[in-house]
């Protein structure tokens, strides 16, 4: 069997061609699918149905409860029946005889833990005692006495109550995958291993959808669903003005000399001072996300930018940046922003007075549907085995092949969040640490900010602000592109700390303002809320990296009033006082750092000057570094994510974008692995959710 390709075998990127599922709510988020009256959803006199779905609670409710589906509009003689999720993380089945109340409210569900994946499936299989069944993940919860549900004319909705109380905050705070109705059959009548495959129209199916991130509209009975929120279909007319580049009609000048149309596209020179060049302010709505392209070039300076400001004007907050570091055009650059309010502004801007650059085929339109999260259903996914290691079964008794060649191995996405390239931005973007290429937009920071980076398995959480420096904390689940959720409090507000996490616990470490600090904070990762004091490093510093295995954490370097070369140890699950470690071959600050569960790596730098060293430890064993090779260029600032196998080292002091890769178990000079969407100056380290040897 020799050259046996196993590549692909499970699937696209080693899942089982799954498509996906639909969220729902966030704090950020609210969003519902609706279809308008249809007598095939009537559950009525029907005596045999059944009701099931996949939910990933997201957090807490909004109000006492929250909408998972149903149908009518609880007022009036027009009830008919719902699920919701309660404010104790319960589900409860609602239904009606009459109309006019809910005379059947039940618990369905235990207490259920958010951030994972539960099967519910709620079933009625004839008449009197216990002819209606919940199940919770294949085993029977409920059961009880069925009733006959009254029916209306209103329409059914989904992660909303679409009868009635669309609007009103009832928008279910979670993320479904394959929502399915089966009218006049009860698929479960005894507990069941739940379908980890993805559901089919199976005969007497009126509903079947949520199965497809990209197209949440998507139903496989021919019902047409209409969104609701950011699944609504919006205009996706052009708000920019002459934004082809062959006319400055609409574009007000500022701090130019020269604002002029060159060969097809607005040439704009700065004058000199600080501050936006040329602009314009378009019309945007709040909380929506809009796409914006360029085709950018400058002809002297260091970079020519269009930057997406929030308000009307230049004086606004940025959103993000489109940046051309070359002489040449390379095809429309793009990103997506957020509308902070009803005024965004476009400006163009350079690193210095008297710079050139050139603009054309400028573009902002709204998102057509807003923005899909990608979230994995709880099905089909590979596990990540090497060639050399045991092939593994699942439970379900369904085996997971290798996927890639033995180097890529291990499984893992990064997430690079906020950054510096000249002004504070939110910009979060992520790679697949074991796929090279480009890094894809993610979505933005609760605050734009320099903020470092920590992760469980599930959750990413960024912690801290510098310049000015801050205690903000927020967080996001790894493998659901969204943007940020406020999570509390650091105890202190201070720039350039460093982190480092386990599965369960995340540790904020010195930092500066800018005298340096030996305060080390930590957070329970999985419950939002403040930070609590952990106890002090071995020497006040900031600007230093860490680097962790499940169970201990290392910082190295940094600037303690002068440049440091020392390394010091906690262990994660142990408040208490760092611990000395050993010194690095040479004193330095703002590296970054990544590690696999044996060893760390620290990454570039300043000693002196910006460096391409890369030196590691072995992190049980206390000791000094060991040269590993270099980086592709000499640079500090740049953040570290990394899983089992890989270490990422991305940006960089001069606005890089350049994403160089290590494997860890060897030693070696870095090698290219891709691009940041933005230039970023300082980046998080440790946002994966595959670090230290997570994903092992």
């Amino acid at each position: 069997m020799a050259n046996l390709r196993t590549n692909n075998l499970s699937g696209e990127q080693g899942q089982n061609a799954i498509r996906g599922s639909v969220i729902f709510g966030s704090d950020q988020i609210q969003a519902g699918l609706k279809i308008e009256d249809n007598s095939e959803l009537e559950l009525g006199s029907e005596t045999n149905w059944t009701i099931e779905f996949w939910i990933w609670l997201n957090g807490s409710t909004h109000g006492d409860y929250d909408v998972v589906l149903g149908k009518g509009s609880g007022t009036g003689n027009n009830y008919e029946y719902y699920v919701e999720i309660m404010a104790d993380n319960t589900l409860d089945f609602l239904t009606t005889t009459a109309g006019t109340a809910w005379d059947f409210q039940q618990q369905i569900s235990p207490v259920l833990q958010h951030d994972s994946w539960h099967h519910i499936a709620i079933v009625r299989n004839g008449s009197g005692s216990n002819s209606l069944k919940s199940y919770v993940n294949g085993q029977e919860y409920g059961s009880f006495t069925a009733q006959n549900i009254h029916t209306s004319s209103y329409p059914f909705g989904i992660g909303y109550y679409a009868g009635y109380h669309a609007g009103s905050g009832l928008y279910g705070n979670a993320i479904l995958s394959n929502v399915r109705i089966v009218k006049g059959t009860s698929v479960y009548t005894a507990a069941f291993t739940p379908p980890f495959q993805e559901l089919t129209a199976i005969p007497d199916t009126v509903l079947l959808c949520c199965q497809d991130s990209d197209n949440p509209l998507k139903e496989e009975t021919g019902k047409t669903i209409t969104g609701v929120g950011i699944y609504e279909h919006l205009n996706d007319t052009e708000l920019v003005t002459n934004g082809s580049g062959t006319t400055t009609t609409g574009w007000t000048d500022a701090n130019t000399s020269t604002f002029t149309v060159e060969d097809g596209m607005i040439k704009v020179t700065r004058s000199g001072g600080t501050g936006y060049t040329a602009y314009q302010t378009i019309t945007t709505v709040d909380g929506q996300q809009y796409t914006v392209s360029v085709n950018i070039r400058y002809s002297s300076g260091n970079y020519a930018d269009l930057r997406v400001v929030d308000g009307s004007g230049t004086s606004g907050t940025m959103l993000k940046f489109l940046r051309s570091t070359g002489t040449s055009t390379d095809g429309n650059k793009s990103t997506t922003f957020t509308a902070a309010s009803s005024s965004t502004t476009l400006a163009f801007t350079f690193d210095d007075g008297g710079n050139t650059g050139y603009f054309s085929q400028i573009s902002v339109k709204a998102t057509d549907r807003g923005k899909f999260p990608k979230v994995i259903p709880p099905y089909g996914v590979d596990a990540g085995n090497t060639f050399g290691g045991p092939i593994q079964q699942s439970s379900q008794g369904y085996m997971y092949f290798p996927t890639g060649r033995t180097e890529e191995r291990g499984r893992g996405r990064g997430v690079f969040g906020g950054g510096n390239p000249g002004t504070a931005e939110g910009t979060m973007q992520y790679v697949e640490i074991q796929s090279q290429g480009n890094a894809i937009d993610f979505g933005d920071l609760t605050v734009a900010r320099q903020a470092c980076g920590l992760a469980s398995k599930i959750r990413g959480v960024f912690g801290g602000n510098a310049h000015p420096a801050g205690n903000t904390i927020d967080f996001i689940t790894i493998s659901t592109t969204a943007n940020a959720t406020d999570f509390g409090d650091l105890t202190s507000s201070l720039n350039g700390r460093a982190s480092v996490s386990s599965d369960t616990r995340g540790v904020f470490a010195g930092g500066g303002t800018p005298t340096p600090s030996n305060i080390i904070n930590f957070i329970t990762i999985a419950s939002t809320g403040d930070a609590s004091d952990f106890g002090d490093l071995t020497l006040a510093r900031r600007n230093h990296s860490g680097m962790c295995s499940p169970t201990r954490g290392v910082f190295e370097g940094g600037d303690s009033g002068s440049t440091t070369n020392v390394i010091d140890f906690i262990t994660i699950a142990s408040a208490g006082n760092a611990t000395d470690f050993g010194d690095t071959t040479a004193a330095r600050e703002t590296s970054g750092g990544g590690s696999s569960s044996i060893r760390g790596i620290f990454m570039g730098g300043y000693s002196g000057g910006d460096t391409n060293a890369i030196e590691f430890i072995t992190i049980a064993s206390a000791g000094n570094s060991t040269d590993f090779g270099d980086l592709t260029a000499a640079r500090r600032n740049g953040g570290c994510v990394s899983n089992s196998l890989r270490c990422l080292y991305a940006g960089g002091h001069t606005s890089l974008n350049t994403i160089d890769f290590v494997i860890i178990a060897t030693t070696g000079n870095a090698s290219e692995f891709g691009d940041l969407l933005v230039g970023q100056r300082i980046n998080p380290n440790h946002a994966s959710d595959s670090h230290g040897g997570l994903s092992e």
